[in-house]
């Protein structure tokens, strides 16, 4: 059953919601400058909405409910998406086709989120701002991905890059793509031009991350670069359950972990090899 996953934003909570180009066909949309009316239910009951493609260049689709019809569907989102409205960020709703025009809307809001998860503690950027949030929609889907991860003291990388595997592929990020053909380098996700690097791994590997992106962009596989890496603090805990694990096996080394402040350091003397917009998020425990 094919559901769509749409970041809660100010729009969302006012006026409507962009349907990606990847699930036009699922929702049916209409022709250029056509629209027709589909049925939203949710919890207080339901609504017609307005499913539109405007007649422009980009032939965006979109589903209105900005008008009077459309005032007890706002008001709801308005009362359950409390976080998004305090500036929060990762909230989103899902959209399940019922039968023919009518859709059931589920809500996701933080609380809802397991109670110990990891977070997105900062974005520093590289020839963009925060403001990609905005203009790039799978970026925002990020900060969701990162918040279904819950958090286990005990648990270490490996587990944490399994869960944002699964996390990332139930929001239809693809998975494991060669950057280009003819190399063996593979992307960890990617979706509509947006690349996603997870990186837990030691001080030197991230290295690789940034030749990922630089190959990407030159291809123009790739418009947009995100590194996820742990925050120092949580990148030492991840170090500790490492070397538990390790001397557990027999084993007395442990390489390390790259982590949020060592790339922070190190940006000024990379940046001028790094072309593509470039954010790099830093995850950890939420507090």
């Amino acid at each position: 059953m094919t559901t769509f996953r749409h970041i809660i934003g100010k729009s969302t909570l006012t006026e409507g919601i962009a349907v990606p180009k990847e699930l036009e066909d699922w929702i049916r949309a209409p022709k250029a400058g056509e629209k027709r009316e589909i049925n939203l239910l949710f919890d207080e009951g339901q609504i017609k909405a307005t499913l539109r493609r405007i007649a422009n260049s980009r032939g965006n689709v979109q589903i209105k409910y900005e008008n009077r019809a459309g005032f007890a569907f706002r008001n709801w989102m308005r009362i359950v998406f409390v976080a998004t409205q305090a500036g929060a960020v990762g909230e989103y709703l899902e959209l399940t086709r019922v039968d023919g025009d009518t859709f059931r809307v589920t809500a996701f809001p933080l609380n809802v989120q397991p109670a110990k998860r990891l977070v997105v503690t900062e974005w520093i950027c590289l020839k963009t701002s925060e403001r990609i949030l905005d203009t790039h929609p799978p970026v925002r889907e990020i900060p969701a991905v990162v918040q279904s991860v819950e958090f286990n003291a005990d648990e270490g990388q490996h587990f944490y890059n399994r869960q944002l595997f699964k996390y990332f592929k139930e929001w239809n990020w693809d998975a494991e793509k060669r950057v280009i053909p003819n190399l063996p380098l593979k992307s960890d996700f990617i979706k509509s031009g947006v690349q996603v690097e997870v990186e837990f791994g030691n001080a030197r590997t991230y290295y690789q991350d940034y030749i990922k992106f630089l190959l990407a962009h030159n291809q123009e596989v790739a418009s947009v670069g995100v590194l996820i890496v742990p925050t120092e603090g949580f990148a030492r805990m991840l170090c500790a359950v490492g070397r538990k694990k390790a001397e557990a096996k027999g084993r007395h080394s442990y390489s390390g972990m790259i982590h949020l402040e060592k790339v922070r350091r190190e940006l000024d003397y990379l940046a001028f090899m790094l072309r593509m917009p470039l954010a790099i998020a830093g995850i950890g425990p939420d507090k």
